[in-house]
């Protein structure tokens, strides 16, 4: 691939790029229809392929997945509100993806 043309090169990033986001739609409504049926394995199958889908899109689209990771640390509890009920929760989260790092 490296012999091909940059132009190309571009075309070809740019593909799998708008492919990936196509898929990462077609994600979330699996993510739903998991939802609605109740079924936890379907569940963790459908979110694991959404959020890794969103890491390739985020590392195709030329950003780092530490910055990513980083993003969902800090942006979590501002993009979901804040809540008192929640709190354990989100401290769970934000715990478990501080120990992946």
């Amino acid at each position: 691939m490296s012999n091909m043309d940059p132009h190309m090169q571009i075309a070809r990033k740019l593909r799998s790029i708008e492919s990936a986001k196509i898929e990462l739609v077609q994600q979330v409504a699996e993510v739903l229809r998991s939802l609605k049926s109740g079924n936890e394995r379907e569940l963790a199958q459908s979110l694991g392929e959404l959020i890794g889908l969103a890491y390739f899109v985020g590392g195709q689209s030329g950003t780092s997945l530490d910055a990513i990771d980083r993003a969902v640390q800090q942006g979590l509890p501002r993009s979901l509100g804040y809540d008192t009920a929640d709190a354990a929760d989100f401290a769970s989260v934000l715990r478990h993806i501080a120990s992946k790092r």
